[in-house]
C-alpha cells in the first residue's frame, strides 16, 4: 500500500521536476514472469523513484546496507520494496547476510515478480560505467539453477541519461534494452558456472554501455559538452520539446566518439578547437546572449501569438505564482541549507520538494475551507500544481523574449562584434562536421 501511495507521489513530483522525460522501447518489458532489471546508477534514490513511476510491475531494489542503518529505516524501506545488500568493503562482518539477500531473490524471481539491480554497485554523477559486479549474474543464473532453467527469466538494461539529474527543469532520457534470456546460458553454466557468470557480465556491461553516455577520457567531457552546445540549439529547432532528450542522446554518442577519435589522431589540433570554443562561450555569456541566437539569422518578436500568450497568459500566472511561491521558496532555501553528497543533491530535491508542496498544499486547503467551502478549497488547491508548473513555462518565456530583445539591440549597437562571433562559429562548426565524417568512416572501416 504504501509503495502505491509513495509511487503516485513522485509520478507527479518527477513530471513537475524534469522538463521532459522520454522513455524508449518500454514496450518491451513482458507483462508477467521474472525479470531482474540492470541500470546505470548516476543518482542515488533518483534512479530507483524515477523507474518506479514509468513501471507499470512493482519493483523490488537492491539497495545498500548502510541505508537501513536507522529502526525507522528499517521499517519504512522493505514496506517499499527495497532489500539491504552488504558490500564487503562497507560491511566486512555482515556479508553473510548477502546469502539471505540470494534466497530471497531467488523466491522473488520465483514468484514471477521483478528486481532492479544497479550493478555498478555505486552512484556516481558521471558519464561514464564503473566495474559491473557479478552479483546480477549469481542471481539470475542461481535462480534458473534452482529450477532447471524453466523460471524463463530475463535481465533487461536500462540506460539512464540525465542532461543534469540536480537541476529542475532538466531532462532524461530513458532506454531499455534488448532482453538477455538465461534460457541461452543454460548448457555453458552447468558445465563452467564462474565462466559464465562473467560471460553474462561481460555482456550486461556492453549492453549498458550502448545504452548510456561513457566518455573513458575525463579530460574529453569540458570539451564534449562545450561542442554539445553548439549542436543542440539546432537540435531543438528540428525536434519537438518531448524529443530533445532522445535526440541529445544520439547526437553525445556522436560527439563522443568524433572527439575521442580527434584526440587520437590530431591531439594538437583538439587543444586548439577547445581555446577556441572557450573563448566563443566565454564571449556569449559576457554579452548575455545564447548560442542559438548567433546562429538564427532570422530572429524577431513579430508573432502576434507571442504578444497572446503574455496577455491571457498573466491573470493565470499570477495564480499560479502566488499559489506556489511560499513551498518552492521553502523548497529552494532548505535545499541549499541541507549539505548531502554530491550523487544525493537532485533525489534530496526531489523527495524535499515533494513533501514540502504536501504540506504548503495541505495548509492552503484547510485556511480556504475555513473562509470558503471545502468544494472551493478543494477546486483551487487542486489547481495550483498545474497553474504552478505553466508559472513556470510563464516565467521561462518571458526570459526568452527578454534575451531575443537583447540580442536584436546589440546586432544594431555592435554588428560587427555580432559578425566576429558568427563566423568565429562558422569555422568551429565545420572543423567539427569535418571529424564527425572521418571518425564515422573510421568506425565503418573497424
Amino acid at each position: 500500500m504504501l509503495y502505491k501511495i509513495f509511487k503516485f507521489l513522485f509520478y507527479y513530483t518527477t513530471k513537475a521536476y524534469f522538463r521532459t522525460l522520454y522513455v524508449e522501447n518500454k514496450n518491451i518489458v513482458p507483462e508477467k514472469g521474472p525479470v531482474i532489471f540492470v541500470v546505470n546508477h548516476t543518482s542515488a534514490f533518483m534512479d530507483p523513484i524515477l523507474l518506479g513511476t514509468i513501471m507499470k510491475r512493482e519493483l523490488f531494489f537492491l539497495s545498500r546496507g548502510d541505508a537501513f542503518k536507522s529502526a525507522f529505516a528499517k521499517w519504512l524501506f522493505p514496506k517499499l520494496h527495497m532489500i539491504p545488500v552488504y558490500r564487503p568493503d562497507l560491511f566486512p562482518n555482515d556479508t553473510h547476510k548477502n546469502k539471505e539477500v540470494f534466497t530471497t531473490c531467488f523466491e522473488h524471481l520465483e514468484n514471477g515478480r521483478t528486481i532492479m539491480i544497479f550493478p555498478e554497485g555505486i552512484s556516481k554523477t558521471e558519464k561514464r560505467l564503473r566495474p559491473i559486479k557479478t552479483g546480477v549474474s549469481r542471481i539470475a543464473l542461481g535462480a534458473e539453477a534452482r529450477n532447471n532453467f524453466d523460471l524463463g527469466t530475463v535481465i533487461i538494461p536500462i540506460g539512464i541519461n540525465y542532461s543534469n539529474p540536480h537541476h529542475f527543469k532538466s531532462d532524461v532520457f530513458v532506454k531499455f534494452g534488448v532482453p538477455i534470456s538465461m534460457k541461452n546460458y543454460k548448457e555453458a553454466y552447468e558445465l563452467q558456472k564462474k565462466e559464465t557468470v562473467l560471460q553474462l557480465t561481460d555482456s550486461i556491461k556492453s549492453k549498458l554501455e550502448a545504452l548510456t553516455i561513457v566518455i573513458e577520457n575525463n579530460s574529453l567531457e569540458r570539451v564534449i559538452q562545450q561542442i554539445e552546445i553548439l549542436y543542440r540549439s539546432k537540435l531543438r529547432e528540428m525536434h519537438s520539446i518531448q524529443e530533445k532528450a532522445p535526440a541529445d542522446f544520439y547526437l553525445s554518442k556522436v560527439i563522443v566518439d568524433a572527439v575521442t577519435y580527434f584526440k587520437e589522431k590530431y591531439p594538437e589540433r583538439l587543444g586548439a578547437l577547445e581555446e577556441d570554443l572557450t573563448a566563443y562561450l566565454y564571449n556569449l555569456k559576457r554579452l548575455g546572449i545564447r548560442d542559438t541566437q548567433i546562429r538564427n539569422d532570422n530572429l524577431s518578436l513579430n508573432k502576434f501569438s507571442e504578444y497572446l500568450f503574455f496577455i491571457l497568459g498573466f491573470p493565470l500566472f499570477i495564480f499560479g505564482f502566488i499559489g506556489n511561491f511560499i513551498p518552492f521558496k521553502i523548497a529552494e532555501i532548505l535545499a541549499k541549507k541541507i549539505l548531502v553528497r554530491a550523487d544525493f543533491i537532485g533525489s534530496m530535491k526531489l523527495g524535499l520538494g515533494m513533501f514540502i508542496f504536501l504540506i504548503c498544499y495541505s495548509i492552503e486547503f484547510v485556511l480556504l475551507a475555513n473562509y470558503t467551502t471545502y468544494f472551493w478549497a478543494f477546486l483551487i488547491v487542486a489547481n495550483l500544481y498545474p497553474f504552478g508548473l505553466f508559472t513556470i513555462n510563464y516565467i521561462k518565456n518571458y526570459y526568452l523574449v527578454r534575451g531575443t530583445l537583447k540580442y536584436l539591440y546589440l546586432i544594431r549597437r555592435k554588428a560587427k562584434l555580432i559578425q566576429d562571433l558568427k563566423n568565429t562559429r562558422a569555422t568551429i562548426v565545420e572543423i567539427l562536421e569535418k571529424i564527425k565524417v572521418e571518425s564515422r568512416i573510421k568506425k565503418k572501416l573497424m
